[in-house]
């Protein structure tokens, strides 16, 4: 499950690589899982939002789901361009090689799930995301806010949940909306405590494979 590519001196090969491999198991609906190699200082200080969220995500820093054809549904990914878009796997392994220089990423999805599960996602993620796509944003207040419900850890799980369509968004709490909207069984876990990390390690979902670009 676990390939890993070394970069070469010309960094499209890598990328073209990765990314060649990771279609072979990605299918619409799938979710990506990213992990950046922040193993340097200056790293960590460049970055320092992913910095936290690897620390409160055992390193994964973000999440984003495939719709097929090269295309993820990306959010955020840039400072400079958080909106919600339809966005080249290629393209997204471009931009954390650049910023991170290396990056771990894993194809995931939930444990039960059928094609009529992958439409149903994939008609929520058009049709509620990138329709609306313009008005909707990345927020780093949103991600601040997670953090804080973590530390002082208060409710995670609510049997009835309330999903409420908004027009700011995290990545993690964008796909789980997603699924859970689609009536995907992830678990009682409410979507605005989702990480990146909890596509990975919750018992609810499985791990496809496994790319290390370094």
């Amino acid at each position: 499950k676990t390939v890993i590519i070394k970069q070469h001196e010309n960094k499209e090969e890598s990328i073209k690589e990765a990314a060649k491999i990771l279609k072979t198991v990605l299918k619409k609906g799938d979710i990506i899982l990213t992990k950046p190699r922040l193993n340097s200082i200056k790293l960590k200080i460049r970055h320092i939002p992913s910095f936290i969220i690897s620390k409160l995500s055992r390193g994964i820093t973000h999440s984003c789901l495939y719709l097929g054809k090269g295309y993820v549904l990306e959010i955020g990914s840039t400072i400079h361009d958080p909106r919600i878009k339809k966005f080249k796997l290629e393209n997204l392994l471009r931009s954390k090689i650049s910023l991170f220089k290396g990056v771990t990423v894993y194809v995931v999805q939930p444990k039960h799930y059928q094609n009529r599960h992958r439409k149903l996602v994939l008609d929520v993620a058009i049709n509620n995301f990138l329709k609306k796509s313009k008005s909707l944003v990345f927020s780093y207040f949103n991600m601040f806010k997670l953090w804080m419900r973590l530390i002082f850890k208060f409710n995670k799980f609510s049997r009835k949940e309330k999903l409420i369509f908004k027009n700011d968004w995290n990545c993690s709490e964008l796909v789980a909306y997603t699924l859970k909207k689609a009536g995907i069984k992830i678990g009682s876990r409410k979507t605005k405590f989702f990480l990146p990390a909890t596509f990975a390690f919750s018992k609810h979902f499985k791990t496809k494979k496994k790319v290390i670009l370094k």
